[in-house]
């Protein structure tokens, strides 16, 4: 790009920046602030707390989840989950979340939370509806809960490991409030599973009129 041209930026806190580059080269960009406009954002909090998978499964899902609008990322450490993060995996998934948001177009980018205990996550909850996906729900869809909670500020879905929930993580999150929920007859890997829940409660509370 030349000089004179005009490009987008974004601060990832809500902010988008009209600029007119003034010099281009030697290393460097330099411009000038156009015009500051108001970024999208969504009036709806949308929290996924992720069990940790094996392997760069969670690359994938910070990635889409961020480009579907997902506000943060809350990984997880549970009973049957089989992965464990790797040294520096926290900032390379922060990489990618800032990435996959200047890729989407949005003005804000995504929190990566530092893996914890599940047990550790339910006080950054306290304001929001909690959806647990779980094979062994049956009868409550997910549909029928976002139904009745039309109003909710914030949504967290909780997804669980390849091995599933234990039913004592089901009992204890049922306990705190949190509804478990299916999300239809066929069974979700765990990288599948929270951005079709994440889909979901995005049509069902912001996008049907």
């Amino acid at each position: 790009m030349r000089p004179g041209e005009r490009i987008v930026l974004f601060d990832g806190l809500g902010a988008d920046y009209l600029v007119e580059l003034t010099a281009v080269g030697g290393g460097a960009v330099e411009g000038k602030i156009v015009e500051q406009r108001t970024g999208h954002r969504s009036s709806l909090r949308l929290i996924l707390v992720q069990a940790v998978p094996k392997g760069t499964k969670m690359d994938a899902i910070v990635r889409m989840g961020a480009e579907l609008g997902i506000d943060a990322f809350l990984p997880v450490l549970t009973r049957r989950a089989v992965g464990r993060p790797a040294a520096g995996r926290v900032e390379r998934w922060r990489r990618i979340a800032t990435a996959a948001a200047a890729q989407s177009g949005r003005s804000t980018v995504p929190a990566v939370e530092a893996p914890r205990p599940l047990e550790e996550v339910w006080p950054l909850l306290t304001d929001a509806l909690v959806l647990m996906p779980w094979e062994g729900e049956r009868t409550r869809l997910i549909g029928s809960v976002l139904a009745a909670q039309r109003r909710a500020p914030a949504v967290a879905i909780l997804i669980g490991p390849e091995g599933g929930w234990a039913p004592e993580e089901v009992e204890a999150a049922r306990a705190r409030g949190a509804h478990p929920v299916s999300l239809g007859p066929l069974t979700l890997r765990t990288e599948t599973a929270g951005l079709v829940a994440a889909a979901m409660v995005l049509y069902e509370l912001t996008l049907r009129s």
